[in-house]
């Protein structure tokens, strides 16, 4: 993992905007079902981020909506937006509550002023769950994709503005990311990884729709499901 703080704090000083209040961030995560040590991670962050860069960095717990598990995930996914655009804020960063990221991951995302960008998720057991594919080495810089896991993204708050009034996750029940990143890239954004810093993810993805299907039906879905392109 790369990670160089004087060339991103000159980076930042160079790219900052006549924005109020340049690469502030809402901090969003998905309920409050925390993994051991995943809170602790993110709020290191938060503070990491104010403390030695000066950004405004803040953190908000969206409130779980959900009647069954993860039914509902697409509607928390609305309020943290629209929070981040009433509020003022340049950027959202979408958390899942079972991240373990380093305390330099946000300011490495925001060096790169990218519309999304995300870091590289991994799991305890090394295995990609069908979320990426093998050219996703450690340390290659940025890749375009074609969507990324949702666990932990940083958005440019600008991104949302055509769906400010309509809801752009919908209810979200079900694998719908590649289905969303399609909508995105039908507005001009395209998501970037940046394989120079790597997250641990302490639980594999969910899919909630699996919930709903036979064993037959999960198999078959986890083997038609959409995989990551790579365009570098």
């Amino acid at each position: 993992m790369r990670y160089d703080k004087d060339r991103i704090q000159e980076r930042l000083k160079t790219l900052a905007t006549q924005h109020a209040s340049p690469y502030s961030t809402l901090v969003c995560a998905m309920g409050d079902h925390w993994k051991p040590g995943s809170l602790e991670a993110v709020e290191k962050m938060v503070a990491y981020t104010r403390n030695e860069f000066g950004i405004d960095a803040r953190f908000r717990i969206i409130k779980d909506m959900c009647y069954e598990p993860f039914d509902a995930i697409g509607s928390m996914r609305n309020v943290a937006y629209r929070l981040s655009l009433i509020e003022g804020f340049e950027f959202l960063m979408y958390l899942d509550n079972d991240v373990l990221p380093p305390e330099h991951t946000l300011v490495q995302l925001l060096h790169r002023h990218l519309p999304i960008a995300s870091p590289q998720i991994v799991y305890p057991d090394g295995e990609a769950h069908g979320l990426a594919t093998p050219t996703l080495t450690p340390d290659q810089g940025l890749v375009m994709c074609g969507s990324v896991v949702l666990s932990c993204v940083l958005f440019k708050t600008t991104v949302f503005l055509p769906w400010a009034i309509n809801n752009f996750w919908g209810n979200a029940i079900g694998d719908d990311e590649e289905y969303h990143f399609t909508k995105l890239y039908m507005a001009g954004h395209m998501p970037f990884v940046d394989t120079d810093i790597q997250i641990m993810c302490v639980e594999p993805p969910h899919f909630p729709l699996d919930n709903k299907r036979t064993a037959e039906e999960v198999a078959a879905a986890q083997t038609n499901r959409p995989k990551l392109y790579v365009v570098r």
